[in-house]
């Protein structure tokens, strides 16, 4: 299991039709060569029902080993040789969550980039990739502690209960942004949470049968509606559903 204590949920709208084309432009040039700079591609996502926008998630093992490897990977060649492209298929790449983990949890169940990209040159990777849904719950001023822990202890015996794979909870990694090139939400009242699924039906199943039980428990701690991103992975995402 890879040692990430900083994440990132990068949220990009592209222009029209250049989904595609940014996907293969991205895994192609700027998986591996971030790799080598210590930083982890671990997720690469459409975002259901918005076709202009494509989520990934990089991942850090601590916010100096982020600033080296921003500092080594924006200063070089690679980038440098593929940013007019890149930036040409992009309207806005500033919607990013700067985020820590809570407890042990291995949001990609052991599978890395390398391992993706194997499987691919092989031909063994498998479709099944699933969905994988993140939630914004942003709670009252001063509750986070107190939503934490009741999701904890109330809801998530019943995501289990359901067979909904938890990848892991997150919260806000308040440490200065070193790198401010990149600007990045670090909002203290959230909590992430990170699930996967089969299918959509599945996600859409097994969420409405909770969805009673987890609006009743959290309602009083919670500022707002939560918010969701329902993401499709990519063929070579290492963060997707793995069957039981």
């Amino acid at each position: 299991m890879m040692n990430i204590n900083v994440l990132e949920i990068r949220n990009y709208l592209l222009k029209p039709q250049m989904r595609e084309h940014f996907i293969d432009n991205f895994e192609a040039n700027f998986i591996a060569s971030q790799q080598a700079v210590n930083m982890h591609v671990l997720g690469q996502f459409r975002l259901i029902g918005e076709r202009d926008h494509y989520v990934w998630l990089r991942g850090y093992t601590d916010m100096q080993t982020r600033l080296e490897g921003l500092q080594s990977f924006y200063d070089g060649d690679i980038w440098k040789r593929h940013r007019e492209v890149t930036n040409g298929m992009l309207i806005d790449s500033d919607h990013v969550h700067l985020l820590r983990p809570l407890g042990q949890f291995d949001l990609t169940c052991g599978l890395t980039a390398e391992m993706m990209a194997a499987d691919l040159a092989a031909g063994t990777i498998s479709t099944a990739t699933g969905v994988i849904a993140i939630d914004f719950y942003q709670s009252a001023p001063g509750a986070r502690d107190a939503l934490i822990d009741t999701f904890e202890t109330q809801v998530l015996p019943a995501y289990q209960r359901e067979g909904m794979q938890l990848r892991g909870l997150f919260v806000a990694e308040m440490s200065e942004n070193t790198f401010p090139r990149h600007p990045a939400i670090q909002n203290e009242d959230l909590l992430v949470v990170f699930t996967a699924y089969p299918s959509e039906s599945a996600f859409s199943e097994k969420r409405a049968r909770v969805a009673p039980h987890v609006h009743k428990t959290l309602e009083a701690l919670l500022s707002g509606t939560p918010e969701t991103l329902l993401l499709s992975p990519t063929l070579r995402s290492p963060l997707r559903y793995v069957g039981e």
